[in-house]
Parts: C-alpha cells; structure tokens; sequence
C-alpha cells in the first residue's frame, strides 16, 4: 500500500511577511472551547510572533482575522495577552523570523502542533529513502535520536538492540550521514536488524526514561496475532499513527503519537491508546517513553525493515480522544433507556455522590478549610457532617496553601473538637503541594495516579485558584478550562471532586444564592453541587443555600461555630447579615448583636472551662444576662465565641486573673 502524502500548498511567487503570514493562519485550524482551544491559539500567537518575526502591533490585526474564527472568538484582552506571551516566550532553535526567512510555500504540518517542524511529504521525494521519510514524518530537525544496530543476545539468540546506541546526533546529522554512504543500511551492516528509540534523547543520554526530551510517541506492538491482522487493526483504529513500520518479523509497529507534557500524562495516553485496541494483544513491555522499535531501512536476516504509512488516521490524539469518545458514547435512545445502571454511591447523603463535582463558596474568612476538613474526616469515618449522613470513604486532600506543620495541627484540633482520633484516619490521605507547581492540567494528571494509588472516593483540592496557572479568574473561557479538568478528573477516577470558592467584596444579599461566587460566572453553574454559605445574623453563622442538578432539593439551613467545628443549629435561614429587614423585625428582633456591648462590656471576672463549656462560669453569666434581656440564652456559647473575637471589643481575657472579663469592667 502506497504512502500516505499530502499536496504542497501553491506558491504564487514571491510575498511580503504579512501576507505570507496572512496565507500561513488561514491553512491553521480554528480554537474551539473544550479542544484544547488555549493551546491552540497561543500557537498561533507563536506563529505570528515568533515564527514570523512580527512585533506585537504587527501580529494583532492577523491574530483577530484569526480570531473571527474561533468558537467562540476571544476577548480583545485575551488576545493580547497571549500575543504578550508569545513575545516573551523563548525562541524556537530554528530562531525568531524562520518561517520569513524560508523560501518554500509557509504551510503548517496538518497532523501535529501548527508551529511544529516536523515535515509531512508532499510527493515523493526523487531518490529519498523510506528512512528519510520516516525520519522527517516522526522527528524535528534538531531532535537527537538514539539508534543501534541490533547484536544477538548471548543466552537467548535473539536480536536486541547493541549497548544503549549512538546518542549523539540530530535528525537531520543522521540524514546527512545515511546520504553520504547511500543508505542506513550501509552506515550499519548488521543483519540482526536496526533499532531506534520511539522518542528524542538528550545527546550523549544513557537511553533511561529520563533522557526523554519530547514524550511524542507511544509503541504499539503485537507477536500475538497474524501480521496482515495487526495492519488492518492498526489502519481501521484511527489512531493517530505517525508511522507504521514491518519489523521484517511476525510484528508491525505503530508509532502513535500522543504528545504528553508530563509523565504521567504520557501514561495515561499510553492506557487509552491500549485499552483502544482491545483484540490487539498488546506486548505491554513497550510500556516506556525510552522505549526501542524497529527502524525502516535496517536488514534482518534477509528481510528488510519496512515503513508501511506514516500520519495515519487522526491529526492528533486530542483529536483522536473526542472523536473515539464520540463513537463510544452515542447510543440509541430505546438501548439507552432500556439499560438499567445502579445509582452512584453518596458519600454525603442527599448531597454528593461518587464521580460529581461539589463547590463549597463562602467569604474570605469564614473558615472553609476548616470545613473542608471536617468534612474530610467525618467521611472518611463514615460520621455526620452538618447533620449530613456520610458514607465511610478513601478522602484525598490535597493541601496547596496551609503550611505541613499547621495542617496537621488542624487535623488534630477538629479532630479533637468532634471526639475523634487521629489514629483512626486510615482513610483520609494529605496530599501536600504548598510551593510546587499546581498548574491544574498538571495537577489533574498527577492526581489521576495517586487518587488510583489510595483508592480514593473523594478528592479535595483546597484552594482552587491556586492551580490557574496564569489564567483570568473573571474569564469564563478559562475558568471552563479548570473545571473542565476537574470534570475529567472525576470521570477518569470515578471519584467526587471538591474545592472552595470565596464570595466577591460587598453586601451580596440583593444576589441570587448561585450569583455570589466570584469571578466567572461558571462556577455557579459547572458543579453537581453547590454549598453556598451566606453570613448569617447570629455570631460565627452561616445560612448554607444548597443548590443541586441531580438530587432532590434541600432547604437551606443555618451552621455555627463552635470553638473547633461548625454544627447545624435552629435558626432561620433567611436572617442573613446585611438584608433590609422588614419593619416588624427593626422593632423588636429576638437577636440584636447590638446589645452584647450595653449587656457584658463590664462583665466581673469569670472561668472558662473547656472541658465543660457549656457549664463553665463565663458561659453560665452569659446565658442568665441573655435570659434577664429576654434573649436566646442557648445561644450563650456562641455570644461567647463572639465576644472574645478582639475586634469585638467587649470582653477580654485578663492574663494575671486568668479569667475573661468585660473590657470596661475595673478590677480593684
């Protein structure tokens, strides 16, 4: 079967930079939302910028001509931004302006990243080699590969590759040297085959996984079933396969590029690149980046090693991804309707359920990491939550902000507060990242692994803004971008995920309960479920508005703190801080904070006992004085709490009495 070629573009003669580069982006694919649309339009700012050599100021009128079609288009300051970006950015190896400077038609490579110099063929090169095209199909030209010839093994006779190979030479230094002898066969004549690692080195590497500079290809390889099978498996697969290589044996090797930035992120490619080709029989020893094939033109016995194709299938794997998912998602609506499917398991019963994304939003402040953390521990121990039934699950919290040393001392104070014991949280795991890099993209695949590794139900990521990277809280765009992530991660470990959001400044209370996040918009609408956590009238309170897409309504209600946890109390939910009271409720409200000064500010000294705060002195004052003013003596603790808050300024805690005491109060 033929190569598979694509047409050179026409050149109509000699053009000035703006149209050349004019004609180059129309022939580059538009960015599209939840395509990976970011990493495509800032190759084309990288184009602009950096290929052609365009000032900012020159590439802004070409990048919004650009931008007319993208879905949907970009804002002007995002445009910016990424043009700015791209300027400062390091220049490619071939230098900045090479793409004016080149004399052939500016046409981007269809089947990788639009600034990538990596070439397709356009019609058989006269006199070239398949090991030319296959070299130019998978490499850059300043790649260095690593290639051996093969030697016998001394026990087993069969051929593997000699030593770690020759490490030390660019793509195009190897196309020099196999011209100059007139073919790779004769730059090595062994018969026992010719060996190349999947992915480029660094020069002089000693072939382990962590020479790897690129991570752009995995290897697909099967001895398990008929050759002529593997090939038709392999082509039908669209996969997207940057060449496919017959070893001269009983395999056929498909170099399926992925792309990964990580190396984590390379191993979950390599699993859905696998787990595509379910009748392959996949030899899975070629699990790793560093990883040798068989390479076109070597001599096997008398066999010669074979480039089949090169850039089969899908441009690229994210393209490969969306349209495979597609495929295996659409489904008739009577076979749909007709498979029964148990629900997911709530871990917070009538909240949240395995594989759901939760927010939980507050103001700055209102101790939602403590929260978070009560709520990790009491799932993981299957106890109640804010009077919430749990499910007893695997909690991984992963801590980006908190200090090791502080959290644990949190850990232990709720613990604590709630009669736990830390011994006992076998099942709660800290995961902490303050001070590394948390980019989410990032993040998220490191995260698939270790949520794997503890079986974790749930993943907490606290605070959410810190894996932004550099993208706009108050944009949409990009904020879709981190909860898309988060989507996936969910999907891909089946496990809830959960962050905290903070409230904007100011009154929000004229707001809709789903309106008072901050920033984009989307974050009140993306998550499964939403906790939002309104200041309430009462001290240290919160009125928690749930608001749920696929579990039936709560009806909001109130939480308090109580020294070391928040509890859920009886009081009314819409008495939160800031509404315009009705008339009535001005005269004569069952609660005004207003009077704590007039009653306690000259409160006599009195104990404060934490083993029985509820019958401490202080607390027992307090309830008899809100009792005598006709108030809510219940509430004594919490008007404690309240009070003691040293911007309060009611009463203090007097060091040489060791007793708090009102702040006007006269010791004799």
């Amino acid at each position: 079967m033929p190569l598979r070629y694509t047409s050179p573009s026409d050149c109509a003669g000699p053009l000035d930079i703006i149209e050349r580069a004019r004609r180059y982006l129309a022939k580059m694919p538009p960015a599209i939302s939840g395509q990976h649309g970011h990493d495509q339009t800032f190759a084309v700012a990288c184009t602009l910028v950096q290929g052609f050599g365009l000032s900012v100021a020159e590439a802004a009128p070409l990048f919004a001509e650009y931008n007319a079609r993208c879905s949907p288009p970009w804002s002007e300051h995002d445009l910016a931004h990424k043009l700015t970006d791209a300027d400062r950015a390091a220049p490619p190896t071939e230098g900045r302006g090479h793409l004016a400077r080149s004399t052939g038609p500016a046409s981007p490579r269809p089947h990788a990243s639009s600034v990538s110099t990596i070439a397709t063929p356009s019609t058989p090169i006269p006199g070239a080699t398949q090991f030319e095209t296959f070299l130019r199909a998978c490499f850059e030209p300043a790649d260095v590969l690593s290639i051996a010839p093969g030697t016998l093994h001394p026990e087993s006779e069969r051929a593997i590759p000699e030593h770690g190979g020759v490490n030390t030479l660019s793509r195009d230094a190897w196309l020099e040297r196999a011209a100059s002898r007139g073919g790779i066969a004769r730059v090595f004549t062994s018969r026992h085959g010719l060996f190349i690692r999947i992915n480029p080195v660094r020069s002089g590497a000693d072939g382990t996984d962590e020479d790897v500079t690129t991570l752009r290809h995995v290897l697909v390889e099967s001895d398990a079933i008929p050759k002529a099978e593997q090939e038709r498996q392999l082509r039908a697969s669209g996969l997207p396969i940057a060449a496919l290589i017959d070893s001269a044996g009983n395999s056929v090797h498909a170099w399926v590029r992925v792309d990964a930035k990580t190396r984590e992120e390379y191993h979950v490619r390599r699993e859905k690149v696998w787990s595509a080709l379910p009748g392959f029989q996949i030899d899975k020893a070629n699990k790793n980046p560093s990883r040798f094939s068989r390479c076109p033109g070597g001599l096997r016995g008398e066999g010669v090693q074979r480039l089949l194709a090169v850039n089969l299938g899908s441009p690229s794997f994210a393209d490969w991804e969306a349209t495979h998912e597609d495929a295996r998602d659409i489904i008739a609506a009577s076979t749909f309707c007709a498979e029964d499917e148990p629900d997911p398991p709530q871990l917070i019963e009538g909240i949240l359920f395995r594989g759901a994304k939760m927010i939980i939003a507050g103001p700055s402040k209102s101790r939602k990491t403590w929260n978070l953390t009560d709520l990790a521990i009491s799932v993981s121990l299957g106890r109640p939550w804010c009077g919430f039934t749990t499910r007893a699950s695997a909690v991984l919290y992963v801590n980006l902000e908190i200090a090791r040393f502080s959290y644990r001392k949190r850990i232990r104070f709720v613990c604590a507060g709630r009669g736990f014991t830390p011994s006992d949280l076998a099942r709660f795991h800290v995961w902490n990242r303050r001070g590394k890099d948390n980019e989410i993209s990032q993040l998220a695949a490191r995260l698939r692994r270790q949520a794997a590794r503890v079986g974790a139900d749930l993943i907490i990521i606290d605070p959410i803004y810190k894996t932004y990277g550099d993208r706009e809280e108050n944009s949409n765009t990009e904020m879709a971008q981190v909860l898309n992530e988060l989507e996936k991660l969910a999907q891909d470990t089946s496990a809830a995920v959960l962050i905290a959001a903070h409230f904007p400044k100011g009154n929000l209370t004229g707001r809709d309960a789903i309106d008072r996040v901050a920033g984009a918009s989307v974050f009140g609408r993306d998550p499964d479920a939403l906790l939002i956590m309104t200041p309430h009238e009462q001290p240290d309170a919160f009125t928690v508005s749930p608001i749920l897409r696929d579990l039936p309504p709560q009806p909001e209600f109130v939480i308090q703190w109580t020294a070391q946890h928040f509890e859920r109390i009886a009081a009314d939910p819409k008495s939160i801080q800031g509404r315009d009271k009705p008339a009535h409720e001005k005269a004569g409200g069952s609660y005004l904070i207003g009077s704590h000064r007039a009653l306690f500010s000259n409160m006599p000294p009195v104990t404060y006992d934490r083993a029985d705060p509820h019958g401490c002195e202080v607390v027992t004052h307090i309830a008899q004085k809100l009792a005598e003013a006709g108030k809510d003596s219940s509430k004594a603790l919490a008007a404690f709490h309240y009070m003691r808050k040293s911007d309060r300024g009611i009463i203090v805690f007097d060091s040489n009495l060791k007793k708090w005491r009102g702040c006007d109060h006269v010791v004799a």
